[in-house]
């Protein structure tokens, strides 16, 4: 799914995971976590720095008591700050956005509007 078409600003969630930053010369997992994420895009802490417009590969890890699951996503770094990285979504396959929908519906405080955002 082509993420990058669609300009329309998204409703963002609270939800802290381990995240995987990948970019053409490193990889960056140790101590990475997202803060807040939605349907276009997320924010991660971290004290690396990697320049605006860099491509990546994003990899969020969900754990469970005895699972693990991974949402793969190609990406952009949109914006770096003191705290982080804020991360635009380019494409992903649909069994993440799939996930991705479930992960940002049930934290919003308003699922409904979710449901508008993605529709209109």
């Amino acid at each position: 799914m082509n993420m990058r078409d669609d300009k329309r600003k998204r409703t963002r969630v609270h939800f802290k995971t381990q995240v995987i930053l990948k970019t053409g010369t490193s990889e960056i997992k140790a101590g990475t976590k997202s803060s807040d994420i939605s349907m276009k895009g997320m924010f991660i802490t971290t004290n690396e720095k990697i320049p605006a417009g860099t491509p990546c590969d994003i990899e969020i890890v969900l754990s469970g008591t005895t699972s693990r699951l991974a949402l793969n996503i190609k990406a952009v770094i949109a914006r770096q700050d003191k705290d982080g990285l804020g991360i635009t979504f380019d494409s992903m396959n649909v069994d993440s956005y799939f996930h991705l929908k479930n992960i940002v519906m049930h934290n919003a405080s308003d699922p409904d509007v979710i449901e508008e955002e993605m529709f209109s």
